[in-house]
């Protein structure tokens, strides 16, 4: 029997769990920052289609206002052109009877028609420059907004998961001894108890025959020899006791001789010597 096997078990149980739980949380970082790069990508995406979209918007804009310059010099050069036709000079004010003040006030009103249309033309066209410059700046402070809000949602500063705690570890020594402790009272309580009933002498020879086997009570374990049936001879002392023995182990008895093996209430094996081809004794000095 191993010493503190159980601690030792449990021990590399818990740092196998530290170890998967190590690697689950690098791998559920590695896959954090593949999201993120995939985010800061379509952010930048985002940004780009974004700020085409604005530059289309105000290019558009521009263009709406250049048409109205062009109406507006297209409907001048009409007024122009007719304000010319109306020939409203001298002479023919003067083959119409008209001379003097007459003529200089009538072309002097036309002129100034003339040029309030073109007053308020200027002032129509500087109104629809403000409108569209308004609504050219609304898009951009949209467009503004969006990338912000983008920006925000993408730039949030990730970390890994928290390390999981280092495992606790048994102390495999104190383990040991604790099983050792358990198995010399087991072993001074069988060969106690034997011993008493051998010397009482009250149940026959089954009695007297039977020794604990159990290699798991055993140590200093040496293989001296072998019997003729195949069993094997050993030198081995009861844990925690200083006596040596000369005798079978159990786990091979049963597998020649199976009726000389018995199982004690608590759990370890036991030979009835008087079965088998090996003589039980103690070592003499």
């Amino acid at each position: 029997m191993c010493l503190g096997a159980g601690a030792r078990a449990a021990n590399e149980q818990a740092r196998r769990n530290y170890k998967y739980q190590l690697e689950q949380r690098e791998r559920n970082w590695f896959q954090t920052l593949s999201i993120t790069s995939t985010e800061r990508i379509m952010h930048e995406m985002g940004v780009d289609a974004s700020n085409i979209a604005v530059n289309q918007v105000l290019g558009d804009l521009d263009v709406k206002f250049q048409k109205e310059i062009g109406t507006a010099l297209q409907e001048d050069q009409v007024t122009w052109k007719k304000f010319l036709e109306k020939d409203t000079g001298a002479t023919k004010l003067a083959t119409s009877g008209i001379t003097g003040r007459s003529a200089a006030r009538i072309g002097t009103l036309e002129l100034g028609e003339y040029l309030a249309k073109g007053s308020r033309k200027a002032y129509e066209l500087t109104e629809s420059r403000q409108e569209l410059d308004k609504a050219g700046q609304k898009a951009v402070n949209m467009a503004r907004a969006e990338q912000m809000n983008s920006f925000a949602k993408n730039n949030i500063i990730r970390n890994p998961d928290l390390a999981p705690p280092q495992p606790v570890m048994q102390n495999v020594g104190m383990a040991a001894l604790m099983d050792g402790l358990s198995i010399a009272g087991s072993v001074f309580a069988l060969t106690s108890g034997l011993g008493a009933i051998k010397e009482a002498g009250g149940v026959g020879a089954w009695a007297k025959s039977w020794w604990p086997s159990d290699r798991r009570l055993k140590e200093n374990i040496q293989k001296i020899g072998e019997s003729i049936s195949g069993l094997g001879i050993y030198k081995f002392n009861y844990i925690g006791q200083a006596k040596q023995y000369i005798g079978a182990m159990a786990d091979e008895v049963i597998k020649v001789v199976p009726k000389a093996v018995s199982t004690m209430s608590n759990g370890y094996t036991g030979v009835n010597y008087d079965l088998i081809d090996v003589t039980f004794k103690e070592v003499t000095p």
